[in-house]
């Protein structure tokens, strides 16, 4: 028990290291690494990032802020003093540090949050960073899903690094977070908000109906990137919101039964070239 005290304290203070290391972080943005007894075997696990769990259905991680992430909930495991959240794997950093101009000093960049809101889609960019894009050797400040002068493409490194499945391995030496193109309107693929005013954060998909608004909405991915989305009215809340309209999947087009099998009703040429037939044979 000891050994995985000793060991868990080691991975929390790691972590720290890191962030002090590479750069400021959000309070929300999750753990880079951690751990959990997620099957309950009384061995820690390591985690990585926005991570599923043996013991839930839903992925979460511990937020680098404790208590300053308004999103952050207590844990239920007895003596836990980390606060956690739900996140999607695939959800851009909130805040991340980026060498774009190769001088070997990290920029800070900015990803997306909401009180209603809108890729960096599925599964939450890095909601504030700077990063020195054109090369002039001053820092500019980038929120959420962004563009960077020496990319012709929104993007952001993700939450969960290799657990989401349409993030790439990064061209930089040595820099294990992984990254994906986005969209900065685009809804955050999975997002918080306590709808019912119980105290408690539910979790919620893309652009999705809540309790308190009769209309469906969503948190964006760029911020203030997005020139749709407005501020939240909930106070503390920095992300940005709009109203949106959930995507719906085209419908599988029916079998073409008559020439799978001769049956069935006529196709509208089928039909034309009937009455074509039967006025030339009259």
């Amino acid at each position: 028990m000891a050994k995985s005290i000793v060991m868990e304290f080691a991975a929390v203070l790691c972590a720290a290291l890191v962030s002090c290391v590479i750069g400021e972080n959000s309070d929300c943005d999750c753990m880079t690494e951690w751990t959990y007894d997620g099957d309950a075997d009384g061995v820690m696990e390591a985690y990585e990032g926005c991570s599923p769990t043996a013991d839930w259905n839903q992925s979460w991680c511990y937020v680098q802020g404790g208590s300053n992430c308004n999103q952050a909930q207590n844990s239920t495991v007895a003596g836990e003093t980390r606060k956690w959240r739900e996140c999607g794997s695939c959800n851009c950093m909130t805040e991340w540090n980026y060498d774009g101009d190769a001088d070997g000093v990290m920029g800070r960049t900015r990803a997306a949050a909401p009180q209603r809101g809108r890729e960096c889609a599925p599964a939450t960019g890095m909601t504030e960073w700077n990063y020195d894009g054109d090369a002039d050797g001053v820092m500019e400040s980038y929120e959420g899903c962004s563009a960077t002068a020496d990319w012709n493409q929104s993007w952001c490194y993700v939450q969960g690094g290799s657990n989401c499945d349409q993030a790439l391995d990064s061209t930089v030496a040595s820099e294990t977070r992984k990254w994906r193109e986005c969209g900065s309107c685009n809804c955050m693929t999975e997002w918080n908000y306590d709808g019912d005013a119980d105290g408690v954060m539910e979790s919620y998909e893309g652009c999705s109906a809540t309790a308190d608004w009769n209309q469906t909405w969503c948190y964006v991915q760029g911020g203030s990137n997005c020139n749709q989305a407005l501020d939240s009215t909930v106070a503390g809340e920095t992300r940005k919101w709009l109203e949106c309209t959930p995507s719906t999947p085209s419908p599988t087009p029916a079998p073409d039964i008559e020439s799978a099998s001769g049956v069935g009703e006529p196709t509208m040429t089928a039909a034309i070239i009937a009455v074509i037939l039967s006025t030339a044979c009259a």
